[in-house]
């Protein structure tokens, strides 16, 4: 059986070049088998990576296991969804027993969607009213737009450059762009990031760079009369962990205030996983309209659009902003939304998630600054994230010499470096990771100790 190398397709940077060591052939197979049958032999952009992607098996706890066999403690969490760990037994058993006591769906109203609602009004500040999504984040902030839009009569919205707010044109701008591509900072070109996209769609569209308040400022003011509502997310996941300035949602707020368009919040990521409030309301913000996902049903497919009565009512059939779908609402996804909040509600999980993400940060930066190299490590919660070759990370910008791609090869290198010691990160075009509750502190500390070694072995090109 031979051992398969992630990065042989690619030179090395210095003298940094990191075979995988465990063997993955089975998973080069299936990838071979799987690109006669979906495009590139994946189901979508996220779960793909050169030469070919790790194919897994199953997955409980803070553990995930590839079809080599091969555990892993895992970072990757879904892209997110897994906070209290996958397959969690007490939300596993909630839904069992909603399916044999109730049934799966029903695509009508019910008991629990209205239970479900009226918690999310108790848990976030700003919930007067909430809808229920069948499917992605996508599903939610699409229906911000045409709420925002609806609201204030006006059509362009303003979002950030490195912001992802899902798949559908009216957001998907400026996500990942290159160098050659983004223009001035002060001027911010929109770079659709699909091919089919509509050129209306950047011509309705404003891209700031994350905290800096003079340029957003200065687009609002221009726009005044035509934006309908400026887009976030309060910690800038998709960036990996850009943190927002002091200050800076508060600036947003009371600009939106000022020229009377709406603030939405994308906490698709952020939600549940920091606080049940979402992590605007925990800096001190509320927004008009956020969007919820991923991590509210620990795994299950379910999304939310919760926010001003004023602005809420305006979803059909309250309003006339078509909403619908067969899988709203979906019975399962709520059952385990009602379960994993039950638990967020009764046990320490975010506080066990804010040390557990400390403990990373601390441990990474010391070992850092022990090997000498140029790198820095972020964490907000249970997100934590290492960029090298910089030590600042303020906005898109500073690391967009390497995020516009998968590929780096100092990350590659580095997740190469996790993986032959037992350890998942996903590869992505930043190494952003996740913990879940039930992660250990010897889980943590082991990827501590491998990382400072990684550090050590390659101090010299990483300097």
């Amino acid at each position: 059986m031979t051992t398969a190398k992630w990065e042989r397709e690619a030179p090395p940077v210095g003298d940094i070049e990191v075979p995988v060591k465990v063997s993955v052939e089975k998973s080069r197979q299936l990838h071979q088998q799987a690109r006669n049958y979906s495009p590139a032999g994946v189901q979508g952009v996220g779960r793909y990576y050169a030469p070919f992607p790790l194919y897994m098996k199953k997955a409980f706890g803070a553990r995930i296991w590839d079809v080599d066999d091969n555990e892993y403690i895992d970072y990757h969490a879904s892209y997110g969804p897994a906070s209290l760990g996958y397959n969690e037994p007490r939300v596993r058993r909630a839904v069992i027993n909603v399916m044999e006591n109730e049934g799966i769906l029903f695509a009508q109203p019910h008991p629990r969607e209205v239970e479900l609602c009226k918690t999310f009004t108790e848990i976030i500040p700003y919930a007067e009213k909430t809808s229920l999504h069948g499917g992605g984040g996508s599903d939610p902030l699409y229906n911000a737009v045409r709420l925002a839009r609806a609201y204030t009569g006006r059509k362009k919205i303003l979002k950030f450059e490195g912001g992802y707010h899902g798949w559908h044109d009216e957001l998907a701008l400026s996500v990942r762009p290159s160098a050659a591509q983004a223009g001035s900072a002060d001027e911010i070109k929109p770079i659709p990031v699909s091919a089919g996209a509509l050129p209306e769609n950047a011509e309705n569209t404003l891209i700031a760079p994350f905290n800096d308040e003079q340029i957003t400022e200065k687009l609002v003011a221009q726009h005044s009369n035509e934006l309908a509502a400026i887009f976030i997310e309060p910690v800038a996941h998709s960036c990996g962990c850009l943190l927002m300035k002091p200050g800076f949602l508060k600036f947003l707020r009371q600009l939106c205030d000022a020229y009377g368009c709406l603030l939405v919040f994308d906490e698709i990521i952020t939600g549940f996983r920091h606080s049940l409030e979402g992590a605007g309301a925990q800096q001190g913000v509320h927004p008009d309209l956020a969007a919820f996902g991923k991590a509210i049903a620990n795994g299950f497919v379910i999304a939310a659009l919760t926010g001003r009565n004023k602005v809420m009512s305006l979803l059909g059939p309250e309003g006339p902003c078509f909403f619908s779908g067969t899988f709203n609402g979906h019975l399962l996804s709520v059952a385990a939304c009602q379960e994993t909040i039950r638990i967020m509600r009764t046990e320490p999980v975010h506080e066990k998630l804010f040390r557990l993400g400390e403990m990373m940060s601390e441990g990474i930066n010391k070992a850092i600054r022990d090997a000498g190299i140029k790198a820095v490590c972020y964490h907000y919660g249970s997100i934590w994230c290492v960029y090298f070759t910089v030590d600042k990370v303020e906005t898109y910008r500073d690391i967009i010499h390497f995020a516009a791609t998968k590929d780096s090869r100092i990350d590659r290198a580095y997740q190469a470096h996790l993986l032959n010691h037992g350890i998942y990160m996903q590869p992505n075009y930043t190494n952003r990771a996740f913990i879940s509750y039930a992660h250990t502190e010897d889980d943590i500390q082991k990827t501590i100790d491998v990382s400072a070694a990684f550090f050590r072995e390659h101090a010299a090109a990483l300097r």
